[in-house]
């Protein structure tokens, strides 16, 4: 009786299994990368949505928008205010809303991370040193407070110095241009561009890390109050800016991921997500013109706007 000789498989043929398995993983890994990151962007618009549903709430309840931060002390901004409408009553209660954010009665209530005031497509566990700034009652306290960061932010006002003198100076007025006041709560009926077509808040997404034009940079040293804006308890508020092609510099045709310094910045590819005052969510997307941009902001400017504009 032949006996039948079994072949093990030759090392060449075991190198092109390798070599086929290697190439599926490279065909199958940027789909699967696009899935997630699909995924990432959906939650996002929902984090976004559930901020818009929780302002109109605040505005039913107390009969106004809630201020993007207070005027100014105790210092605190518009994420402090919407927390028992984002089932965050625990936090609410623990955060003591008659002391500035940074206080150390706050430090605990503020290093609690809240999922949905962060995007899923940026890195995790990101706090803030607190370092005061900008206007504090006195600049460049070390308060030792590690915070929890925030994504998205609300405009101050709009720098589209490309207009005209009048409009320009409209644009860049922090206490009427945008929908949130600053220490008052604002009515719907105050914002006359409509409420479809006003922006209510967006990404500005990465802090404490500098990201220009989708690349993190070696250091922060480039950011805007690294140390000061970024924890979701703080103002959360800034002047939108348009950027240079390249991102570093201020004032240019670049409105959309440019630099998160200052600006609408998110880690998704093409776009950044933004609620508008209806409660709408609008993936604005990279190479949005720029009166476009600055009319978002602005809710009495008097701007016409179409959904298929932006």
């Amino acid at each position: 009786m032949r006996r039948v000789v079994r072949r093990a498989f030759t090392l060449i043929e075991l190198l092109v299994v390798i070599a086929i398995i290697a190439v599926l993983i490279g065909l199958l890994l940027p789909a699967v990368q696009k899935v997630r990151e699909a995924a990432s962007r959906m939650k996002c618009q929902n984090n976004l949505k559930q901020v818009g549903l929780a302002m109109h709430n605040y505005e039913s309840a107390l009969g106004g928008l809630p201020p993007r931060g207070q005027s100014w002390v105790p210092y605190s901004g518009w994420g402090v205010f919407i927390l028992p409408y984002i089932e965050q009553e625990p936090l609410a209660k623990l955060y003591n809303f008659s002391a500035n954010f940074w206080d150390p009665s706050n430090a605990s209530a503020v290093s609690q991370p809240v999922k949905i005031y962060q995007c899923p497509s940026t890195p995790a566990n990101r706090t803030v040193s607190i370092i005061t700034d900008d206007d504090a009652p006195i600049v460049g306290i070390n308060t030792g407070i590690s915070a929890a960061v925030g994504d998205y932010f609300a405009p101050n006002c709009v720098d589209a110095y490309w207009w005209p003198a009048a409009r320009y100076a409209a644009a860049l007025d922090e206490s009427n241009c945008p929908a949130l006041g600053l220490g008052t709560r604002r009515r719907f009926t105050d914002i006359t561009d409509g409420t479809s077509s006003t922006l209510l808040v967006a990404e500005m997404a990465g802090r404490p890390d500098w990201y220009v034009m989708g690349n993190k940079q070696p250091t922060n040293a480039g950011l805007r109050f690294p140390n000061w804006w970024g924890p979701w308890a703080s103002y959360q508020s800034c002047i939108y800016k348009t950027w240079s092609t390249d991102g570093f510099t201020e004032g240019g045709p670049c409105t959309i991921n440019c630099d998160n310094s200052r600006g609408i910045y998110a880690l998704h590819t093409g776009g950044a997500n933004a609620v508008f005052c209806d409660g709408s969510v609008h993936f604005l997307r990279v190479g949005l013109d720029r009166d476009i941009f600055a009319g978002l902001v602005t809710k009495s400017g008097g701007e016409i706007l179409s959904e298929d504009s932006y």
